[in-house]
């Protein structure tokens, strides 16, 4: 069962299921001093079959119009058909439970380019405990969405999926990842950040917390493109804080930084990840970037690396590539400690116009440091 709490207020925000999902839910536990709405009231079949939107946008409607501060859409323990829905909110929205969102990417194709859930200017909310699988695009995209809470979710997507973000967030400060186990095409990704990621943001994010997430496979917690020399934009993305989060997946990227300032990553470990830390600053998608040079690259200051561990399928451990002298600042790694699991393979790293400081560092950063 999935149960969907909806707490009164006067603005008027968006949540979308924009592909077409099944929906099956398990178990969950509801509020007791709140109306319950049950979808199977409101005209749902839950066979899998029968395509139930309008019975969800009947139940839902009718929930966000009671009078009382708090009400539960209830959605039982059977497999629901949604084509595209959208579902428009004058509350504070709790999405829990132990239910599966099924986006049937396998079924549409690679091409769709459908996003799965999406949440627009809906500051607080709560994503707990559901598993996400096969979406059509990305599978959670938050714009807009202060304070946002995000606890012990799966998201799942084969691993040659294309675009297949875990979590895009945008506009978004003080949001919360907790607990949660992701493996994608893409893991994170900060929009105007990244892609094909389990983790993005992409522009004006801060104060972004990821804590204790296992990623794998995917192209990692990434932040970039804010500085597209294309649009002429340039967003600031800062206060991103990665702890404790392991990665594993031979195709998979680990901590990738596009361009980006206050960052720290702490308490990794990579497991036969293929690039387990990356500064580019020369990235430049489909090769259609004005300035290849990246001069006009975003600054990437105060940025650190501390207690990382572990091993990667390849031998280029490091890559901290930064468009000039001046646009890397206050670059610091302590206690990092990279191999290769290739035994015929000797680990390095590969650097440009890298300024910052090491200790304990292995394979050594001696000759790309400019003190």
């Amino acid at each position: 069962m999935v149960s969907i709490l909806l707490i009164n207020m006067k603005d008027r925000f968006s949540f979308f299921i924009l592909c077409m999902v099944t929906l099956s839910s398990f178990s969950s536990t509801t509020n007791a001093s709140s109306p319950l709405y049950d979808v199977m009231n409101y005209g749902a079949v839950g066979d899998g079959k029968t395509n139930d939107s309008q019975a969800f946008l009947k139940a839902w409607n009718e929930a966000c119009n009671v009078q009382q501060q708090r009400a539960t859409l209830n959605v039982p323990a059977r497999t629901f058909l949604l084509n595209p829905i959208e579902f428009w909110v004058h509350v504070w929205l709790t999405l829990t439970g132990s239910g599966t969102i099924d986006g049937q990417g396998q079924v549409h194709g690679k091409t769709e380019r459908s996003s799965c859930t999406q949440v627009l200017y809906l500051p607080g909310l709560v994503l707990q405990g559901l598993t996400h699988i096969n979406p059509q695009k990305a599978h959670i995209i938050l714009t807009k969405c202060d304070g946002a809470n995000i606890n012990s979710i799966t998201i799942t997507a084969p691993e040659d999926s294309p675009n297949t973000d875990g979590i895009d967030i945008a506009s978004s400060n003080h949001v919360q990842v907790q607990n949660s186990k992701i493996g994608t095409g893409t893991f994170f990704r900060f929009v105007l950040a990244l892609q094909l990621h389990t983790f993005s943001c992409i522009a004006r994010c801060s104060f972004i917390n990821i804590t204790g997430v296992t990623c794998g496979p995917g192209h990692g917690i990434s932040i970039g493109s804010l500085g597209d020399p294309g649009s002429g934009d340039f967003d600031t993305v800062s206060e991103v804080h990665v702890r404790s989060c392991n990665f594993t997946g031979i195709n998979t990227t680990g901590v990738r930084i596009k361009t980006w300032q206050k960052i720290t990553y702490e308490d990794i470990m990579f497991d036969n990840v293929r690039y387990p830390i990356v500064i580019d600053q020369f990235y430049c998608p489909n090769n259609v970037c004005k300035n290849n040079t990246g001069t006009s690259a975003v600054a990437i200051s105060d940025l650190s690396y501390t207690g990382i561990i572990g091993t990667s399928s390849g031998d280029e451990v490091m890559s901290l590539n930064c468009g000039t002298e001046s646009s890397c600042n206050n670059i610091v790694l302590d206690d990092v400690h990279l191999k290769t699991s290739d035994p015929t393979k000797t680990a390095f790293v590969r650097c440009v116009n890298f300024n910052g400081r090491a200790s304990n560092v292995e394979p050594s950063l001696d000759q790309c440091l400019n003190s």
